[in-house]
């Protein structure tokens, strides 16, 4: 990946957070209305990101877990 300039300091936890978020989002969709491609592309980018920084990838485990807890709230309030 070519170098780029932070925008926002957190440029590179929000774009983990951003596709952990996605990833599993549309990995819950039904087959018929899943965008594979899409989410086999994300998954390759949350891949390089992480190598580029290995401290990200503990970012993406909180990001899972932020999840998971939003997605059991939802669940409760249902």
């Amino acid at each position: 990946m070519a170098k780029r300039k932070d925008i926002t300091g957190r440029d590179s936890y929000l774009l983990v957070q951003a596709l952990s978020f996605t990833i599993e989002g549309f990995s819950g969709l039904p087959v018929e209305l899943r965008p594979n491609n899409n989410i086999t592309d994300m998954k390759l980018i949350l891949d390089a990101l992480i190598k580029q920084d290995a401290k990200l990838a503990e970012f993406q485990m909180i990001a899972r877990r932020k999840l998971g807890q939003v997605l059991s709230q939802g669940r409760r309030d249902n």
